[in-house]
């Protein structure tokens, strides 16, 4: 509880204490109205407090309710004009309204709530190795800038640079690996049959099946939910995605000029938008406008379907650093992965440094909403680290990957931590 509120508790008694000795004090008046002027602060998440500023309150808080959005919020204490409140958990955005025995007054402006984000570790245990199991006793070695996505039945993919393994998380965080013996090679097989260089990101159809990109071997491979691989075509692809009302593929190829391709039914590519700087990921909206990362500019860029014209772009060219706020306002650091939710709102995992270097700005996931194209932070911050948590408590160590599941958990490649992270809003 912060200090000065302390204090309005502390007098609050003193208060009450008094006015019972002489019979007299501040008093509720059922006849007149009551009202609410302000409140402060204006916006918060689940368990801040607030201070309503207004007139003909009861200090008998027995009779005083006080709600958020229409939810139930609890009354810490009442001093003559001002009432101490707690914002309940999944409050919403809305009016502030108080009732004094039924007589009630809303607030003139809307508390803005923020809902909290609870990160906890799906798989993974923070160590550098290689073992299958249960959330944290599965072991992974991510080592590049590697991805990951999720099916339609809850399981994850993830692609394993330097293990050169694509792993399988089930929903209760049980790691398998679905392709992959960690040899450094090309080759095509069933399981640990098939052989990687450098697998570094997935994409899975609605099938079943899961597209990789290996750019050390210049291919895209596919592997059907038995574990076997087979060849797509020879690519230099980084970053892949799919448009999932159609499965058509589209990948980066990571360099300055760099571009984004469209891979055909045939297996064939053609080159569709160039003159970007070092495109790191491709994402698909559900109209099947694509967004891309230029991890070399730090912006986002959205390309119109089918025509691919340019549409908004996200950030400030060549301007890195952790801003907040409208689009050309906004800053990146260097990002590198993005996802799409089914609001097509924006994910983007921060950290695109080669070495994921802990001086980035954005050990974090960005988050920018498709109403607005306005940009905050979805989880984590500026600092480097491992912790579990909600909201800015919660740390990352270079985060590279980003999904967002069908019920809207978020999924995190956390690279330097060795692990999946997992977001749950309330």
């Amino acid at each position: 509880m912060k200090p000065y509120i302390n204090i309005l508790l502390v007098a609050l008694t003193v208060v009450t204490a008094a006015g019972c000795s002489k019979e007299k004090g501040f008093r509720h008046n059922p006849a007149a109205p009551v009202v609410i002027e302000k409140f402060t602060p204006a916006t918060g998440g689940a368990g801040t407090e607030v201070l309503i500023y207004g007139a003909n309150f009861s200090t008998d808080t027995t009779g005083v309710s006080v709600t958020v959005n229409g939810v139930q919020a609890y009354v810490e204490g009442v001093v003559e004009d001002r009432i101490l409140i707690v914002v309940p958990v999944k409050a919403g955005t809305g009016k502030i309204e108080v009732s004094i025995n039924g007589n009630k007054a809303a607030s003139p402006e809307e508390f803005v709530y923020t809902p909290s984000y609870v990160v906890t570790t799906l798989a993974g245990n923070g160590q550098a190795g290689y073992a299958d199991g249960q959330g944290k006793d599965a072991v992974f070695n991510i080592g590049a800038r590697c991805g990951l996505d999720i099916d339609e039945a809850g399981n994850l993919y993830v692609a394993e640079g330097e293990n050169r393994r694509v792993r399988k998380i089930a929903p209760d965080g049980t790691v398998t690996t679905l392709a992959g013996n960690g040899n450094y090679g090309y080759k095509e097989g069933k399981g640990a049959e098939a052989e990687f260089f450098l697998p570094l990101d997935v994409v899975a159809d609605g099938a079943g099946n899961v597209y990789v990109s290996d750019p050390a071997a210049w291919t895209i491979r596919k592997i059907t939910p038995d574990g076997t691989t087979t060849l797509i075509n020879w690519f230099e692809a980084w970053g892949i995605g799919m448009d999932k009302r159609n499965g058509m593929l589209y990948y980066t190829n990571a360099k300055s000029p760099g571009s984004v391709f469209q891979v055909k039914p045939d297996g064939s590519a053609e080159e569709i938008i160039t003159g970007l700087e070092y495109p790191s990921d491709v994402a698909v909206d559900s109209e099947g406008n694509l967004f891309v990362v230029e991890n070399g500019a730090s912006v986002i860029r959205q390309f119109k379907h089918t025509t691919w014209e340019p549409g908004i772009t996200i950030g400030q060219r060549g301007q890195t650093g952790l801003v907040n706020g409208a689009a050309d306002a906004a800053r990146f650091d260097l990002p590198w992965g993005i996802a799409i939710d089914n609001g097509n709102n924006l994910y983007i995992a921060g950290n695109g440094t080669w070495d994921g270097a802990s001086t980035n700005t954005n050990h974090c996931v960005r988050f920018v909403s498709a109403a607005d194209w306005m940009v905050s932070t979805y989880t984590g911050g500026a600092a480097a680290g491992y912790a579990d948590g909600t909201g800015s408590a919660a740390l990352f160590n270079a985060p590279t990957g980003v999904t967002v599941g069908p019920d809207g958990t978020v999924y995190i490649v956390d690279r330097k931590n060795n692990c999946i992270r997992k977001v749950i809003a309330e």
